[in-house]
């Protein structure tokens, strides 16, 4: 008996310690982020895959009037892939979207690998221009560089007023050139040249050169060198670029909608916009796991081949040196023609739209046609059907507070969820649950925009008891916004809260200070950086974004990306370039709040013990 005592009570213990555990402030905030997580991700993939599988009130004109909405059909998966239908509505939109995938990941590799080791690893003259103008093309949204492509090359020759070219030197450039997939591969090469060059940069930084001087002792050429030592230490770096490329320009809208629709040139994102524009969602949902799928697939890819090749451990105890290449009397050559390159694809494509936006008829281009017409006019008859300049439109600048609110609100939530993610990944390393929220979390950014608001689409537009009917409002916008964004505050949360001691909850934990009062007056003030650091970036990407919200805005509910698209689908042109030019000064605004805000929080969260 006396030995079972002990026994006895080491289990009531036990016990106790294990129901603590199960209602400790960890275990009740995991499953909190458990059900955001759901309603969040997994829900609409879940309702996406329910709608194509299921007759919907719509599909009446496609199958008769006998259809029972809510029952479960191969109709539209049938459909999709129809031998006549399918090339026009899978596999050449499918084709154009990996032509112009791959097209983007070389420009991308090439172009920001070239600029990443002039900067890096040679002596190139006004390093820190080219530095800052290397990463202006990816502040701008994607479509702007498509509207002053086509400003620069359109003509009368495809049934457009002049361009820029065609009035300064009588040329008019032929179609392909204008419109389809040439213009939109190099149009999104010089959107998203800059990742290429902030990873590849960062690589260079880190590589050790002794490596390829041994290289060179041992008599290997450059090639053998290149191919056998540079690459294969950068590989990591490069494929990350690949994979970001491939992953963004694959669900982009605006640019293939911009210059692909006027020839018919359609690609997977733009084809699910028309079909769901048409009334048929079902399909568009199709269409949109198709995507999905690719996208996985690249994913895969890159995880394989990373997860198989041999590791090179660059950075250790021993210092090691960089090699900086002398570039002589090119130096500032090299130099002034980076710059030059630089302006070219980043600042005048800019200047071209301020100028359009000034035009008071198109294809004029003289100092006598400029006017304040499509800013502050009152609005002409027979110019743009009347509308008032962009200033004097109460419909813009609605569009710009629902902008600036969502990307407020969205922003503030996302850091705040980010900072919670990152609270359990620290505190509670290893468990399932927590692994598995960090990898939910995460599964947004794998998903093409255009078909994450498809998603979203398809699970709030009908209503139910957890999805009400909210397409149409702004409440929905703020959902798929925290919903997609998500991904990019959970990792400053996580970086952040992994520099945080333990001892000092702990400390107030023996004090039997409250969890969520530890949590707001120590935790919080240490990670304050990583919050407005995660705010302000979806703030800013939100407030560019037209891909995620092309499907889920109304006439009562506008924002300023799709306000813009919406001139230059109706064709009022310099109206979509001044409301182009309005948008980027709100992000270069906040893009300089966000550089003062890292300057006075340091720039990084420092571990904190």
């Amino acid at each position: 008996m006396d030995r079972e005592r002990p026994v006895a009570l080491a289990a009531v213990r036990a016990a106790r310690w294990a129901g603590r555990r199960f209602v400790s402030p960890q275990s009740l905030l995991a499953a909190l982020l458990l059900v955001v997580l759901a309603y969040l991700v997994v829900a609409p993939l879940f309702a996406v895959v329910t709608t194509s599988l299921t007759w919907q009130s719509g599909d009446t004109r496609f199958a008769g009037p006998d259809i029972e909405v809510g029952r479960f059909t191969l109709f539209h998966w049938q459909r999709v892939l129809n031998s006549e239908l399918t090339r026009n509505l899978i596999v050449l939109p499918m084709a154009r979207t990996l032509t112009v995938a791959l097209g983007v990941m070389v420009i991308v590799t090439v172009v920001g690998g070239a600029l990443a080791w002039l900067v890096v690893r040679t002596d190139v003259a006004f390093k820190g221009s080219i530095a800052t103008l290397a990463v202006l093309p990816y502040v701008l949204p994607s479509w702007t560089i498509a509207l002053a492509w086509l400003t620069l090359f359109r003509n009368q020759g495809v049934g457009a007023p002049r361009g820029f070219l065609e009035y300064a030197l009588g040329w008019q450039a032929p179609e392909w050139l204008v419109y389809g997939g040439v213009p939109i591969i190099i149009a999104l090469g010089i959107h998203y040249f800059p990742f290429g060059y902030l990873f590849l940069s960062g690589a260079l930084k880190n590589l050790n050169t002794e490596l390829e001087e041994s290289a060179d002792v041992l008599g290997l050429s450059s090639w053998q060198t290149l191919t056998r030592i540079t690459f294969p230490i950068i590989m990591p770096a490069i494929l990350s670029v690949l994979l970001l490329a491939f992953a963004r320009s694959i669900g982009t809208f605006g640019t293939p909608a911009i210059l692909g629709l006027p020839a018919r040139y359609y690609v997977v994102a733009t084809q699910i916009y028309s079909l769901n524009l048409t009334g048929r969602a079902s399909q568009a949902y199709v269409v949109a796991l198709a995507l999905m799928a690719i996208a996985a697939v690249g994913l895969y890819i890159n995880f394989k081949v990373l997860g198989t090749r041999k590791s090179f451990e660059l950075v250790s105890g021993k210092g090691g040196r960089s090699r900086i290449v002398a570039l002589g009397r090119w130096r500032v050559a090299a130099g002034a023609a980076v710059l030059l390159f630089l302006v070219a694809v980043a600042l005048f494509p800019l200047l071209l739209l301020v100028w359009s936006s000034l035009m008071a008829h198109q294809g004029d281009y003289s100092l006598g046609n400029l006017s304040l017409r499509h800013w502050i006019g009152a609005g002409t008859p027979g110019i743009n059907d009347g509308e008032p300049g962009v200033l004097r439109n109460p419909l813009n600048l609605t569009a710009m507070w629902n902008s600036i609110r969502l990307g407020l609100l969205g922003g503030a939530v996302c850091g705040i969820l980010g900072l919670l993610i990152g609270y359990l990944v620290a505190r509670v390393r290893g468990s399932l649950v927590v692994r598995l929220i960090e990898q939910v979390s995460f599964v947004p950014m794998l998903i093409p925009s255009i078909a994450f608001g498809a998603i979203y689409l398809s699970l709030f537009a009908r209503g139910g008891l957890l999805a009400p009917a909210l397409y149409g409002t702004f409440a929905l916008l703020l959902l798929v916004t925290v919903g997609k964004q998500l991904p990019y505050a959970a990792r400053a949360g996580i970086s952040a809260q992994m520099q945080v001691s333990k001892e000092l909850e702990e400390a107030a934990s023996v004090l039997c200070i409250p969890w969520h009062m530890r949590f707001a007056r120590i935790l919080f003030p240490l990670t304050r950086p990583a919050f407005l650091a995660g705010t302000l970036i979806v703030f800013i990407t939100t407030m560019r974004e037209l891909s995620l919200y092309i499907m889920l805005v109304t006439p009562r509910i506008r924002l300023m990306a799709t306000q813009a698209f919406w001139y230059t689908e109706v064709g009022f042109r310099q109206l979509a370039d001044a409301f182009t030019v309005m948008l980027v000064v709100v992000i270069l605004v906040v893009t300089g709040l966000v550089n003062l805000l890292n300057r006075l929080s340091g720039g990084r969260v420092r571990s904190v013990s």
